[in-house]
């Protein structure tokens, strides 16, 4: 029984008779086993009875009526009477139609049109099935079809598991490998994972919190000498350890190893419990560890005001 053919104009008997004239044995047709359809071979098939034989060779497939069509156009693309620019068209058409999961290129080598002309035919689909979180690619491994939000997870991934091999954060992330080596590169080297690009608003809650760059504030001035340290009091969301924890989960400092000694440093000065400290200073050790402590309120205090005008300049940047 004669299947669905990705050809338009459907057989050409011209052709067949050219076959059946050949001295050469006709190469075994593709039938579905469960219903004994022809899915590719019928040029063959009928070059065959025009031969007066009564057998021929045949190659099982089982699939779908889906699958059956793309095994057609796959087949025809590679041997035989070649398909027409406008079959081609067609057939990878209804590809995407039945098979969305499956990636442009996939498609355009099963259909034997580039990857620019399916991507064109895809665009221009208004079935809603096709719109999926994953593609199928040429070497049968589903990716996400959004390949920012790939590398994001893949810098979620490598924050949580600085060890994992490149291979591990693929799978998880679902990109490839290739991908990932590039997402590592950039973070070690203070880059985000995608290139000149800032998240949307629609994907912003995918994004590591600490990647995203809050105003720093001063601290108020030391007090003076002689007079007591007024306790400060912060709102949960700017709490230290708070800040510290969305620090501490961003990959741009977790794999760099300034970035760690950062974190370590900031972690000392999150966890310290300063009246205690002051309690075991010796009294005649006083002056020095007090000298010390402004030195170091005074470098921190630097330190946050040239953030605060990179911060300003950026956003300048920006606006300019």
């Amino acid at each position: 029984m004669p299947g669905e053919s990705p050809r338009l104009d459907g057989v050409d008997e011209e052709y067949a008779a050219r076959l059946a004239a050949l001295e050469t044995p006709l190469p075994p047709i593709l039938v579905r086993r469960s219903d004994m359809t022809v899915i590719d071979g019928r040029h063959r098939l009928l070059a065959a009875l025009l031969r007066g034989q009564e057998r021929i060779g045949v190659e099982f497939f089982e699939g779908s009526d889906a699958d059956a069509f793309l095994r057609a156009v796959e087949v025809n693309v590679t041997h035989g009477r070649p398909l027409s620019l406008a079959d081609r068209r067609a057939a990878a058409a209804r590809i995407i139609a039945s098979h969305p999961h499956l990636s442009t290129r996939a498609i355009a080598r099963a259909s034997g049109l580039s990857a620019k002309a399916v991507g064109a035919l895809r665009r221009c689909s208004t079935d809603a099935e096709q719109q999926l979180d994953k593609r199928v690619g040429q070497d049968g491994r589903a990716r996400p079809v959004n390949v920012m939000e790939g590398r994001w997870r893949a810098a979620q991934v490598m924050a949580e598991n600085p060890n994992a091999s490149l291979r591990e954060i693929a799978r998880l992330a679902g990109i490839s490998p290739a991908t990932a080596s590039d997402v590592r590169k950039r973070i070690l080297a203070g880059e985000p994972p995608v290139a000149g690009s800032v998240r949307a608003d629609a994907t912003r809650t995918a994004e590591p919190e600490a990647t995203r760059l809050t105003s720093v504030h001063s601290p108020p001035s030391a007090p003076e000498p002689g007079q007591p340290s007024p306790v400060r009091e912060f709102p949960d969301h700017t709490r230290p350890e708070s800040l510290l924890g969305k620090l501490s989960k961003d990959p741009a400092l977790r794999l760099r190893e300034e970035g760690r000694g950062l974190l370590r440093l900031l972690q000392y000065n999150a966890l310290a419990e300063w009246q205690e400290l002051s309690a075991v200073v010796p009294q005649h050790c006083e002056p020095l560890v007090g000298r010390l402590a402004r030195q170091y309120a005074a470098q921190w205090l630097e330190f946050a005001q040239d953030l605060e005008k990179r911060g300003v300049t950026a956003a300048q940047r920006k606006t300019g």
